[in-house]
């Protein structure tokens, strides 16, 4: 498909999948897995719920056991030994009232009298050497139907069936997908997959997910873990408007393929013998186990994929082992891919109230608008900042491998060893053409050789306008970086008697950030005339000379620049869990976590005076609104004998510092399972201690120097939880949970530094403080669930959070000399009248001196699930998921000593997804939409209240079709409407800060089992 054009690509795509949603059934005739090989499985299971003890017999069996028995129905006794899985299902059943057939896919439990379940009217016939069938791409899952056969569901709807179980049996308020549905859609990373979520919402970049929010609070407010510890993986965007790199507590899932994560988990909800942390919520990945599957496992996974604007197809190929035997597992998987993007648009800097020099405004200007841009009239204009046409391109691989060990034996010991190693290289390039010369169009004053001929003024943005004078600028950039994430974790579970057990787990985990290659080149052509649209659907310049004209361009300035970010998570935890009397059981246990981030940014700049040197250069080589000069860069970079290789003595002040903390936690815990009357009553009660050490070691500047400074703090807290469930009837469950937790801040925010950005027009200056205290939020949440036996389930939740020691941020436009820093790090051209925007983080507590009143989130979420098999044939392989939440929170932001009330940061007021699938013998297919509203992302400057990001909607396709038993075909489309992303500032003007676009991405594969 590679030397097709984009639009015979797509003709070529959208007949195959016609062609595969156009399948009769028979034209795929669905092969029935066979018996289950009846192996032996260790169980340690005290007398409970028959539904929990059910569910532990399929977990370490891997067999699928389905039950309709009543929720309440309890075992009579305690299990403890090793047994052949019938054996086990019968002793855990024993003197029930239910029956128990096996039936082709694992075991059916219903109720004795009601349900008669005939056996299948031919039973497959097993392999001559006794194995089972092999069994590709799920287990079977089995579910009784009153009316006759039992029903064997493979595929997608299993998945979803499994996710509605896990989430119907947890006590807490939780999401869960499974490794079937992760695997069925075009999902490039975990956040892709974690999309369809009801209360999930995911930030792109590069073409895919890169960061999520849970419930309106966003990537610092979420927690995630791996393989149950916590986990910190950090990359960089490729784009300045997007953080570039950054020390932030938010976790790139793009470091992670989707395919090797067995489950996802998203937990809304606290308690007190969790980690603390995660305000929004808990993502839990679970990677591949080689006691997830009941047999030996060999898969083997290819794919082509169109990269979008960037043209090509690139590949992926995910593999996996897997041994077991009864008592022994290990498993070995890997995933590696490599793609190309290329996101272009419109960029303009910023926006800024400007002033203009009475020569550099026109004769065609007239009167009223000639006052408004000299000051005269006291209203004043903003203007936007570099009109820029610019590209990214990104060029990145990612391998994945994962290791895992299991081991079980007959007294109930079951340990695991998790090893992952995962990289993230990226090699990116940038390309600009903006005003932005030495007389270009990036500061509040226009007084050089620029005049303005003819202007639109609306409101109090400049729209567009026709300049002459003005001077060009060319960008070239080339970065290259790496991530680099590697984990061990080890787990452990052992009875001590009947009644008492042990879990302990410890585990550490490194992030390596890496970028030792950030060259760029500018070049200049001035006294140049162009005009411009800046803002709007569609905006563009025109200009008047020959962009592709080499001669029209000399050498400006070069930087270099390096970047270097290191998390490190170290966990260890024990806890004993004991029943005290039937339905009581209390869970006590201890914990330290630290977590350290350590990083430098360097840079070395030098300008050029234009004709004193020449570049090399050639024409844009990627996709963009205008063809126009660039630079070579090493070809320049070897003539003007610039070195690539800085030391420490190139920090930027400011950046080079570590964070380090230390939590100790100790808690209790005690679950009931009551009655309230007649109802179904579990609840959990606990408490939590928690302290917290923080060490901030960085350099701060004074006039003349700079000094180490190093700071240490404590916080201490008691976080209590309560969580609820009631079964108001058989299928309807109603939750309550309250929970008091706390977050950490930023790191950024608690360095013991000031960190400086200088551009050519001004800049930022950021301080941290050390002395921040943790987030801390009380946090209510009722939901009601009703089931709709096998076929799906509604859902409809509330949640109120209210954070009382909000952070904020302070804002006030100065002049860099009034900072206190050295003037060394100014651009040449500047000194220390240059207006820049000092940012500091702030504690805003209820009647805080600031006015603060902390910050609070109300929200709503609904979900539905549901199989339409109501529907006549053939319409009753149709299913539909889908889910909407509302959040509403606000904080103040402080803009020159005034507060200003503002959405959270990253909080979308409504988000949402849907998803339609079709499944039928032997094939499937589900078209999904995801779709963010508009959300917060930064504070603003020059007076514009806050940065956004515009709302949008994205649609996937995937289509699945089974060739042979052991394998399958896979047909996938992604932004299927090329959604751009549009980012602006101020939230009344909405003035444009960059549009762009990545392209549609079209993907064929095959899948194989052996």
């Amino acid at each position: 498909m590679s030397s097709l054009p984009t639009g015979g690509r797509l003709r070529a795509v959208l007949i195959l999948s016609g062609f595969v949603l156009a399948l009769p059934p028979a034209a795929a005739q669905a092969r029935e897995a066979a018996t289950p090989r009846e192996g032996t499985v260790s169980l340690h299971v005290p007398a409970g719920r028959l539904a929990d003890a059910l569910a532990e017999i399929s977990r370490r069996s891997g067999m699928q056991i389905v039950t309709s028995a009543p929720a309440d129905l309890r075992t009579l006794h305690p299990v403890r030994g090793r047994f052949a899985v019938s054996e086990a299902i019968r002793q855990v059943t024993q003197g029930l009232p239910v029956t128990v057939r096996q039936v082709p896919g694992g075991y059916l439990v219903t109720p004795a009298a009601p349900v008669a379940v005939s056996a299948p009217a031919s039973a497959p016939v097993p392999p001559p050497d006794g194995k089972a069938a092999p069994q590709p791409l799920a287990l079977a899952l089995v579910l009784a139907d009153p009316f006759g056969q039992p029903i064997v569901v493979t595929g997608y709807r299993e998945s979803l069936r499994q996710a509605m179980a896990v989430k119907r049996s947890a006590r807490a308020i939780l999401e869960a997908t499974r490794a079937e549905d992760i695997t069925a859609f075009p999902d490039h990373n975990a956040a892709d997959a974690l999309q369809r979520l009801p209360g999930v919402a995911i930030s792109r970049d590069n073409g895919e997910g890169r960061q999520i929010s849970v419930r309106g609070l966003g990537p610092l407010f979420t927690r995630t873990t791996l393989n149950g510890i916590e986990a910190l993986a950090t990359t960089a965007s490729g784009m300045d408007n997007r953080g570039s790199a950054s020390r932030q507590r938010k976790f790139d899932y793009s470091v992670f393929d989707a395919g090797l994560f067995s489950g996802v988990e998203v937990r809304k909800t606290w308690s007190a013998d969790r980690d603390a942390g995660g305000i929004g919520g808990t993502v839990a990945l679970h990677t591949l186990r080689p006691f997830d599957r009941p047999g030996n496992v060999t898969l083997v996974s290819v794919q082509g994929r169109s990269s979008g604007d960037a043209g090509g197809v690139t590949p992926q190929v995910t593999a996996e082992v897997s041994r077991r035997s009864d008592s022994w597992g290990a498993l070995l998987a890997l995933s590696y891919s490599r793609n190309r993007v290329t996101e272009y648009g419109y960029r303009n800097w910023d926006w800024v109230p400007v002033t203009f020099g009475e020569d550099n405004i026109g004769a065609a200007v007239d009167a009223a608008d000639r006052a408004r841009l000299t000051g005269a009239s006291g209203d004043p204009v903003y203007m936007s900042r570099g009109q820029t046409y610019s590209t990214w391109t990104n060029r990145f691989e990612r391998l994945n491998l994962v290791a895992a060990f299991e081991r079980e034996d007959d007294s109930g010991l079951h340990m695991t060893l998790d090893l992952i190693h995962a990289r993230l290289a990226n090699h990116r390039g940038e390309y600009s053409l903006a005003a932005a010369g030495t007389n270009g169009l990036t500061a509040g004053t226009v007084d050089g050789t620029q005049v303005l001929n003819s202007v639109r003024i609306a409101g109090d943005t400049m729209v567009a306008a026709d300049f002459s004078g003005v001077d060009m600028r060319s960008e070239r950039k080339v970065t290259e970086d790496h991530t680099d994430f590697n984990q061990a974790v080890f787990a452990l579970q052992r009875p001590l008697g009947d009644s008492t057990r042990i879990e302990a787990r410890a585990g550490y985990a490194r992030s390596d950030f890496e970028e030792p290659v950030f060259d760029k080149v500018f070049l200049e052509s001035t006294g140049q005339s162009f005009s411009y649209v800046a803002t709007g659907r569609h905006p563009r310049n025109r200009y008047a000379f020959d962009l592709a004209d080499a001669a029209s361009w000399d050498l400006m300035r070069a930087d270099v620049r390096e970047d270097a970010i290191v998390n490190e998570n170290a966990t260890a935890r024990l806890d004993v869990i004991r029943r005290l009397a039937p339905g009581i059981e209390l869970r006590v246990g201890a914990s330290f976590r630290h977590y350290g981030n350590d990083g430098y940014e360097r840079r070395v700049s030098a300008d050029y005076r234009s004709g004193s040197q020449a570049a090399a250069t050639g024409l844009i080589e990627a996709r963009s609104l205008a063809r126009y000069v660039v630079a070579d860069l090493d070809a320049t970079f070897a003539r003007i004998g610039q070195s690539r290789d800085l030391t420490a003595a190139d920090n930027l002040p400011g950046t080079a510092y570590r964070v380090s903390e230390n939590a100790f936690a100790a808690f209790a815990l005690a679950r009931f399972n009551l009655t309230l009357g007649t109802l179904p009553l579990d609840a959990e009660l606990g408490l939590q201690y928690l302290r917290m050490d923080t060490r901030s070691a960085g350099e701060a500047s004074d006039d003349t120097t700079l000094v180490s400074v190093v700071q240490h703090s404590r916080h201490g807290a008691w976080l209590p939880s309560l969580q609820t469930r009631l079964d108001l009837a058989k299928d309807l469950r109603l939750r309550f949970a309250a929970s008091r937790n706390l977050n950490p801040p930023d790191v950024a925010d608690l360095r013991a530094a000031a960190s400086v950005n200088s551009t050519p027009f001004g800049g930022t200056v950021e301080t941290g403080n050390p002395a921040l205290r943790p987030f801390r939020a009380t946090a209510f949440d009722l939901s009601i669930e009703r089931y709709m036996g096998r076929d799906g389930y509604a859902s409809l939740g509330l949640f109120y959070k209210r954070m009382d020691s909000f952070i904020i941020s302070e804002t006030t436009v100065m002049a860099y000399s009034e900072t206190g820093l050295p003037l060394a790090f100014l651009y040449d051209g500047l000194d220390g009248t240059a207006l820049y925007n000092v940012v500091r983080p702030l504690n805003g507590p209820l009647g805080g001196p600031l006015g603060g009143r902390g910050a609070s989130i109300l929200g709503a979420e609904a979900a539905i699930q549901r199989d339409l098999d109501f529907l006549p044939a053939p319409f009753d392989g149709l299913g539909v998921q889908a889910n909407l939440t509302f959040a509403s929170g606000s904080s103040e932001v402080i803009y020159d000593g005034k507060a200003v009330q503002l959405p959270l940061i990253d909080l979308s007021r409504w988000s949402g997804n849907a998803t339609l699938y079709y499944t039928g013998r032997g094939w499937d297919a589900r078209l999904a939409a995801a779709w963010r509203g508009t959300y917060r992302i930064d504070i603003g400057n020059n007076g514009n209240i806050g940065e956004w990001i515009e709302g949008g909607m994205t649609l996937d396709f995937a289509a699945h079709l089974r060739i042979t038993a052991a394998m399958q075909a896979s047909l996938e489309a992604r932004n299927l409407t090329d959604a751009p992303i549009t980012q602006y500032t101020d939230r009344d003007a909405h003035r444009l800060l960059a549009r762009t676009r990545s392209g549609r991405v079209f993907a064929l594969g095959l899948r194989s089992t052996f």
